[in-house]
């Protein structure tokens, strides 16, 4: 019943994304969240159906990116359950029903995940964070939180980083099905910042970050058999 569940989430995430997003050259926007009740910005933590039971899913530094935050002393500091990977190469976590992520049934067009991460420029003790962070793929893609810049944490949806539907269904390794592990996988999907991803992370950093540089990659599989 529960991989029933799952492949019917599957299917409806990728219908709306096919069917329901604009072009890609449609500008991400900030909205507030679509409950009036929940002025924290947080999730609802609902009852909601999942993407798959298990997986992993990562995001690789584009190294100019990770030039650019070495050489302006920032650390990344992750928040549970995300990681670092090896050489704090990016972030990587597991998720999945059993990481707590699910489709968000409030605001329909994003996938829920917890955790995050800190950036901290260690001269300044500037901030910026993202404690709990969306997936969206419709009406925009990308990546979406509610940052906190220099501890003041914002009460709007902000989308920090978009992507193209071109991009996740055939950049680098594109889509594709492992049959072995019954599971379904992307690989390399660049992640540009947006005009408020950079003024945000510029603003607490000290950086100089363009909206449309890439942030980094993200890969994910999403399985339907345990590993």
């Amino acid at each position: 019943m529960r991989i029933h569940r799952a492949l019917t989430a599957l299917l409806a995430v990728a219908t709306l994304t096919a069917l329901g997003a604009p072009s890609a050259a449609a500008a991400p926007t900030n909205r507030p969240l679509l409950a009036p009740a929940d002025t924290s910005c947080r999730p609802l933590n609902l009852p909601s159906p999942y993407v798959s039971p298990w997986g992993r899913a990562q995001v690789a530094w584009n190294p100019g990116f990770k030039a650019a935050l070495d050489a302006s002393a920032v650390t990344v500091t992750p928040i549970a359950p995300v990681t670092t990977l090896p050489g704090d190469a990016g972030l990587t976590s597991e998720i999945g029903s059993t990481a707590g992520s699910y489709i968000d049934l409030v605001d329909f067009g994003r996938v829920y995940y917890r955790g995050g991460w800190t950036f901290t420029n260690t001269v300044t003790n500037g901030t910026w964070t993202a404690d709990d962070f969306w997936l969206r793929f419709s009406p925009d893609q990308g990546l979406s939180t509610c940052p906190a810049v220099n501890g003041a944490r914002s009460t709007t949806e902000q989308t920090f980083v978009s992507y193209t539907l071109p991009d996740a269904l055939t950049g680098g390794g594109g889509w594709g099905l492992d049959p072995a592990k019954v599971a379904v996988k992307t690989a390399k999907v660049p992640l540009k910042l947006t005009p408020q991803g950079a003024e945000g992370i510029n603003r607490a950093l000290g950086t100089a970050f363009r909206a449309g540089d890439e942030l980094g990659t993200l890969s994910g599989e999403f399985r339907y058999l345990p590993a």
